[in-house]
């Protein structure tokens, strides 16, 4: 029940002509507010007027009613790149799906070790660790190899880029040796023999009056001087061919420059520059080391990033503070929180020496990577023995067993991926193998072992015989009979 006056002014609203006010000066009404005169404002019915706050970070960049999204007055600097990301993925020729898996794997530069990670490769955002046993340096011809892989990268799809730098893929080397670079393995070429054909089809491909003038009146066929030249015939057909089925392998293989084969006895020619390596020095503090490789990270925007940690707590190199599991387990967890960061995009490799940690410390840092994968090179005896076995073919003397510790993201589901003595390695010319390890028989020895059987039960034999022609005298002719015997046995 109502109890103003029928003249008395509501809501403040505009009294008609004559009417008094009635209102108490210098009072107002909470909850209640005059409504705008503004076609296109909304009156405020439900109390105070309120301001809509603005937003910040990630809200200010969802697009929340459908409209045009607010992204575009951020800072034009910072661009997380999902574009640039997918640009990556689809242009990149060292980039291709697991089979195994729904990620993205990249290669380690040796074809067999990508299988023994079930993936083809290493996949992105995550770590392999590879520990070696003994004074030997195996695991820095992979360190070597998988650096190697990403120049090669970088230069074969560097024209496809839309970042201001050329190339595609940018190496992190945290080491001293700042003559890592030039130790990288060159591309396989063939043999001596390949080479040098190569190369004279190379000259005699450069324009010039000779060349020209021997191609338009010179068949192929009459430019060596053979007697057989039906011969060279055949074999010009028969390169024609192997050349048509290669073109066509290459045309149905989708990934044919994922992986190389590299000569480890070359070297990369050119050497790679400071806008394909950048080097860290593991003597600055943790802090300094994980500032440096983010900002690294940041300035080499939608390129693949490969983390190399040769020699990991070599005393050559990391000072004596690093042994401390406060420093080391620290810089380990900073690189893998970078890693994880930039999961679509960073890879890390690592290699250390098991004779230089604790049990402790060798526990902690393989609880951080992903990938596990242990060198044990064969003692000296055992590859005498293989050199022996394997003498009129030295190509498949091995040297030493590898160990499968972890897999990654099978051994994050909880999959038991150990496999110890499966695998043997051997550090060839061409490539860094690995193949399946079983110990192979000792011909040799079988034979000397027969013979010495053979000869003891002939001389025992021999000596049951006397000694039987002792006992019981036999005729002249029977005892020369039985030895004749014995040594035709």
């Amino acid at each position: 029940m109502s109890f103003r006056k029928r003249g008395e002014i509501l809501n403040g609203a505009r009294a008609p002509p004559g009417a008094v006010s009635r209102s108490i000066p210098g009072r107002t009404i909470p909850g209640r507010t005059i409504p705008s005169r503004d076609a296109n404002a909304m009156p405020n019915v439900r109390g105070p007027s309120q301001v809509t706050p603005s937003l910040s970070g990630r809200m200010a960049s969802m697009n929340i009613r459908g409209g045009s999204s607010a992204s575009t007055n951020a800072p034009q600097g910072i661009e997380h790149g999902a574009g640039d990301v997918s640009n990556v993925m689809s242009n990149h020729p060292g980039i291709r799906p697991s089979p195994v898996s729904a990620t993205f794997a990249t290669s380690t530069g040796s074809s067999d070790l990508d299988k023994v990670l079930t993936h083809i490769g290493l996949p992105l955002g995550n770590s392999i660790l590879v520990e070696e046993q003994g004074t030997t340096e195996f695991n820095s011809i992979l360190a070597k190899l998988f650096v190697a892989q990403g120049i090669v990268h970088n230069r074969l799809g560097g024209s496809s880029n839309t970042s201001k730098e050329s190339g595609n893929t940018h190496a992190i080397v945290i080491s001293l040796n700042q003559m890592f670079g030039k130790e990288l393995p060159g591309v396989y070429k063939g043999s001596r023999k390949d080479v040098k054909k190569q190369q004279i089809s190379d000259e005699q491909s450069k324009i010039s009056v000779q060349n020209l003038m021997e191609q338009k009146n010179t068949p192929q066929r009459y430019k060596d001087f053979k007697i057989a030249w039906k011969y060279k015939l055949a074999d010009e057909q028969k390169e024609k061919i192997d050349a048509k089925n290669m073109s066509q392998k290459g045309d149905n293989d989708e990934y044919n420059d994922y992986s190389h084969q590299f000569d480890i006895t070359s070297r990369m020619m050119p050497a790679p520059t400071n806008t394909e390596i950048s080097f860290v020095s593991p003597n600055l503090p943790v802090t300094t080391i994980l500032s440096q490789v983010e900002q690294i990270i940041k300035n080499q925007p939608g390129k693949l990033i490969r983390i190399v940690i040769p020699s990991f707590l070599h005393p050559a190199m990391y000072p004596p503070s690093s042994f401390r599991t406060s420093s080391s387990i620290a810089l380990m967890h900073g690189l893998r929180s970078i890693n994880k960061l930039h999961d679509d995009r960073c890879v890390i490799f690592a290699s250390v020496s098991t004779d230089i940690l604790n049990k402790l410390l060798r526990i902690q840092i393989q609880n951080i990577f992903d990938a596990i994968v242990n060198l044990e090179p064969f003692p000296q005896d055992m590859l005498q023995f293989l050199e022996r076995i394997y003498k009129s073919q030295p190509n498949k003397v091995q040297h030493g067993l590898l160990h499968v510790l972890k897999l990654p993201v099978f051994s994050e589901r909880g999959e038991m991926q150990v496999k110890k003595s499966e695998w043997a390695f051997r550090n060839g010319r061409k490539k860094f193998e690995i193949d399946e390890w079983s110990i192979p028989v000792d011909d040799v020895e079988s034979g000397d072992s027969s013979n010495k059987q053979n000869s003891d039960g002939a001389s025992s034999k021999h000596t049951h015989d006397d000694g039987h022609n002792h006992d019981k005298p036999t005729s002249d002719a029977t005892a020369p009979k039985n030895t004749k015997i014995s040594l035709e046995y």
